[in-house]
């Protein structure tokens, strides 16, 4: 994506090179020429973007991996010559095991249009105004691209549960009049699976009001329904929506009805509602008898309380609100979290145990403080802050979004808060009055694409939503923050089996995948090919640790002598990183790998 000061960052690792992911071939030889580029899954390229000239005419290939049970995209960008395509069919076909019998269905592959969205005013200096790729819409018949236009083309495969691990290849074709283009599709299988379970809490608000302005004023059992769409498009995401799909209007229907949600192992929290009396104040009494009857279903465990409309991000003249209403929640639903938007404040810690604080106020030291007591921390971000801190903007990059997850699992935020993924009409400063989602990129003033992550599909034939390149972003952040997860419950099981589980330093362990990617949470090289480097080996760890230790190791963690072989295994640093190269940091890198040889039984080795 272009912007005002573009930088370079050379890859990490040459699995995953800018020239693999992002060469473009030479012309089609058709009627009507066109060029073809290949970036990652983590790049946004606007529609009159340039094709990178240094790696012009190379070949390419799709290259992609995932473990079982997992969503993994890639995008191919077609750029008309000075003739306009007018009908340029897209094929993909299934993907076959190159060594064995096993396939990977057409049903599993989904291909999308990537809709350009026209940014007048940008959210910061950063980024310019232009066309940016955001919506997906689902590809079906023929395309056509404007001369010397860019036209995104997205890819979505779901690798099912018990896949055969392995690399499967296949292929996509690109066909106007002449011969075919054909772009390879490697898909690496990783052998282990994904959990159906979010280790990680989320609460991205559907506002069924905007929902159903945008799909014709839809009401009563017809909107219920595509409440329901939404929930789940969102859930297939890994963003569960913070209220359940389900009217909660009589208490004894709405515990009848949560049930199949709340015992969803992919649901991983849900909102209470609170409810209010005729004055629109909290209506304590009803409220309890809800947190009553879920209690006595056995319901309680992924329930939280967030009193947005009553406390919601309080300054300190509403300071004594919030202890009053924190004081009620205790008394009649102590065992359920009430969480307040607001970073950990002296002055709330004796009422408050439930924080969530927006990104650019979160203070690790004194979260993880209230956390070592017994508190709750989560965090957030909306309009602020934005770039460089990471943002869900549309006029923002994509690797922000995604390494949001890598610094939550880092710095042991539990939960993600979002404060709304469908606001379809746009808010003047007073009230929210229609508009055009699909050409005005501004629902709420001060950044584009600020409260909404779908877009409606009225007028494409979908009764339901249709998602975003963010959204997808968003995702993989979701599916990388599991992959961390997992590699951590392989440490902890390895180093049970070694016998040091209470002196295995887990977080260092993980450190230098994090080192690779940040210095803190708006220091970031915008790097897609080094995040999936980073991705790669964080996979191949998870896979080599699966048969438990080793000599001369296990996966990256190595047996070494000294101290100047640990800077050359996890690297001194490099430009946009912090490596932790300080004489404390390297001692217990090499304290991690003598556990290793220890307990392994195994000699050092160079």
């Amino acid at each position: 994506m272009k912007r005002h000061d573009p930088k370079v960052v050379e890859a990490n690792s040459p699995r995953y090179s800018v020239v693999q992911f992002g060469a473009p071939v030479a012309q089609a030889k058709t009627e009507s020429e066109f060029t073809v580029w290949v970036p990652t899954n983590t790049q946004k390229v606007m529609r009159d973007e340039p094709f990178p000239a240094e790696s012009a005419g190379k070949p390419q290939t799709l290259l992609m991996g995932a473990a079982r049970n997992e969503y993994e995209s890639g995008q191919v960008i077609v750029k008309a010559g000075d003739t306009p395509l007018r009908k340029l069919q897209v094929s993909v076909s299934e993907l076959k095991q190159t060594d064995g019998n096993e396939k990977i269905s057409n049903e599993n592959i989904e291909l999308f249009r990537e809709h350009y969205i026209q940014v007048t005013k940008p959210t910061t200096s950063y980024f310019p105004a232009g066309w940016y790729p955001d919506a997906l819409i689902p590809l079906s018949g023929l395309l056509e691209v404007p001369a010397r236009q860019n036209q995104g083309i997205w890819i979505k495969v779901k690798v099912p549960k018990g896949q055969a691990a392995g690399v499967y290849t296949g292929e996509m074709t690109l066909h106007e009049t002449g011969n075919p283009v054909r772009i390879p599709i490697t898909l690496t299988v990783w052998d282990f699976e994904m959990t159906d379970e979010s280790h990680s809490e989320t609460a991205f608000t559907l506002w069924g009001d905007q929902i159903s302005f945008a799909h014709n004023n839809v009401h009563g059992d017809e909107f219920w329904k595509l409440m329901d769409k939404y929930y789940w498009a969102s859930v297939d995401s890994r963003i569960v929506p913070s209220y359940l799909p389900i009217p909660a209007d009589d208490v004894s229907r709405f515990a009848e009805l949560a049930v199949p949600y709340i015992t969803n192992p992919k649901v991983s929290a849900y909102r209470l509602p609170l409810y209010l009396d005729a004055q629109k104040q909290p209506d304590w009494s009803k409220t309890k008898q809800l947190v009553d009857l879920m209690r006595e279903k056995g319901l309680l465990a992924k329930a939280f309380f967030y009193l947005g409309s009553q406390i919601d991000e309080p300054a300190p003249s509403v300071y004594p609100k919030v202890r009053e209403y924190a004081a009620k929640m205790k008394e009649i639903a102590p065992d359920v979290r009430h969480f307040v938007t607001t970073q950990p404040v002296d002055e709330l810690v004796p009422d408050v145990s439930n924080w969530v604080a927006l990104i650019n106020k979160y203070d690790k030291s004194f979260a993880q403080e209230r956390q070592a007591a017994g508190d709750h921390v989560w965090w957030y971000t909306s309009v602020n802050p934005k770039h460089p801190y990471p943002s869900y903007h549309i006029d923002d990059n994509l690797i922000g979004a995604r390494l949001l997850s890598w610094m939550q699992k880092d710095y042991g935020v539990e939960g993600n808060l979002f404060w709304s993924t469908t606001i379809f009409k746009k808010y003047d400063g007073k009230q929210y009055v229609p508009r055009d989602v699909w050409t005005d990129p501004m629902a709420f003033p001060g950044a584009n694409g600020d409260g909404f992550l779908f877009y409606p599909g009225t007028g494409l034939g979908i009764d339901g939503p249709v998602g975003t390149i963010r959204l997808e972003a968003i995702r993989e952040g979701m599916e990388d923050y599991e992959y961390l997860w997992r590699l951590e419950q392989r440490l902890k099981q390895t180093a049970s089996k070694l016998g040091v589980a209470n002196q295995f330093p887990y977080h260092d362990a993980l450190q230098i995948y994090y080192d690779r990617l940040y210095r803190d949470i708006r220091s970031y090289a915008d790097d897609p090919a080094n995040l999936l480097s980073v991705r790669q080996d964080v996979a191949e760890d998870i896979v080599g640790m699966k048969s438990g230790p080793a000599y001369p190791g296990i996966g990256n963690f190595r047996c070494i002598w000294s101290w100047s072989h640990c800077d050359r295994v996890y690297g001194a640093g490099s430009p946009g990183t912090n490596r932790r190269s300080d004489r404390s940091a390297r001692r217990a890198r090499y304290g991690l790998c003598e556990i290793y040889g220890r307990r392994a039984g195994t000699r050092r080795a160079q």
